[in-house]
């Protein structure tokens, strides 16, 4: 029997197998993956939180301004209520705080001054302006109420008693007005009511019989407006006396009401059609800032009526510093420019202008800016009825 023979296996050839595993080239290759990687969404998250930033200051910056724009408009939608007649506007108006118990006279009793004389408003922070904005806070007819005998320094006799309460402010006032000549008024709270006799801290003396007493209610707005190491700030002339140069520092005084606010600037819109046949048509042809004067060709209280808004703007700065230059030029508004002519895209005149300068501050390039303009008619001028040519009233401006 013949024995089969099984092939034997073919030696192997070649080298060994390499067991498994990374070499340092590879894995160094990976770590330099792996590092890249990590810078892409470092950078990337750099660049969302860099965003984020900035949209939150503009943010930031826009709610100032928006906030800054309401509380002035709210004031000057309300300026001049029941002290529109024009037997009292632009007269001085003299009367005791009742906070720090000062004796002051405001220079004109008008619904809005722009930038008033220092010793009643010291100046802000540079190149902004100030306000002075005053209004009633009465139900009262803005006619006045008609007084029954002479008054005295303390004492008015009126004929509707009614209309009056203890606490009210009351200024009195002749029916008739002398144009070429100043008038000062006395501001006083009523203290007690008898019959038709008011008795007040103060008032008009010697006003002749049928002159006109004016409730300002009992708490008139007499509030002075001013930019202050960057914030709006308010005082209250009824309680402080806003004009003291040595409270313009403290913040119970003079109260930051918008933060982050570095610029005002206001302009009165003013009514100048018809100047020679003395007749208004009651739209704005002007803005400037000149503050009527007694020294004008045109009584001081045309001077005052023929004021009938206010264009402002208001510019809001972000709260974030950057290190680069990201503001190369200040903002603009309408009333940056000087114009002396009109076209028909443009149908008032600016003859002076009144930029926004923050040079002030010489980082102010470092931030950003939100630039807010509004303008408001003076609605209590608008309405007072005294206007010969459009509301058929008897008073010819």
């Amino acid at each position: 029997m013949t024995a089969t023979r099984l092939p034997l296996p073919a030696p192997r050839t070649g080298r060994r197998s390499r067991l498994g595993g990374f070499s340092l080239v590879e894995i160094m290759v990976g770590i330099l993956i792996g590092m890249f990687a990590v810078l892409v969404i470092l950078q990337l998250l750099s660049s969302t939180s860099t965003q984020q930033r900035l949209a939150g200051s503009s943010g930031d910056a826009q709610i100032n301004g928006a906030i800054a724009s309401h509380l002035l408009s709210r004031e000057l939608t309300q300026a001049g209520l029941g002290l529109s007649a024009y037997t009292l506007l632009g007269c001085s108006l003299g009367y005791t705080t009742t906070g720090d118990g000062a004796a002051v006279t405001l220079g004109a009793l008008a619904p809005v001054t722009v930038n008033p004389a220092t010793s009643l408003v010291p100046a802000g922070d540079a190149n902004t302006d100030t306000l002075l904005v005053i209004g009633g806070a009465s139900g009262s007819p803005s006619e006045g109420d008609a007084t029954l005998a002479v008054s005295t320094s303390t004492s008015l006799t009126v004929s509707t008693p009614t209309s009056f309460a203890v606490g009210d402010w009351v200024v009195a006032a002749g029916t008739t007005r002398d144009s070429s000549s100043a008038c000062a008024l006395r501001l006083g709270r009523v203290t007690a009511i008898s019959g038709s006799a008011l008795t007040l801290t103060s008032a008009t003396a010697s006003l002749p019989l049928n002159s006109g007493a004016y409730n300002l209610g009992a708490r008139p707005n007499i509030h002075a407006f001013a930019v202050r190491n960057g914030n709006l700030t308010m005082c209250d002339y009824l309680v402080n006396n806003c004009g003291s140069s040595s409270a313009t520092g403290n913040s119970a005084v003079w109260v930051p009401i918008a933060s982050n606010v570095v610029s005002l600037r206001a302009q009165y819109g003013r009514d100048t059609s018809g100047l020679a046949a003395s007749t208004m048509d009651g739209v704005v042809d002007s803005f400037d800032q000149t503050t009527p004067a007694s020294g004008g060709t045109v009584p001081l209280y045309c001077g005052w009526l023929r004021v009938i808004g206010l264009r402002l703007a208001l510019v809001a700065r972000s709260q974030q510093y950057d290190k680069a230059l990201v503001t190369t030029a200040a903002p603009t508004w309408s009333g940056a420019t000087a114009n002396t002519s009109t076209t028909t895209a443009l149908t008032t005149v600016t003859p002076t202008a009144a930029p926004i300068d923050l040079s002030g501050n010489s980082e102010w390039q470092h931030y950003r800016y939100k630039t807010i303009e509004v303008s408001i008619p003076l609605r209590n001028i608008i309405w007072n009825g005294n206007q010969q040519s459009y509301q058929g009233g008897n008073v010819k401006c």
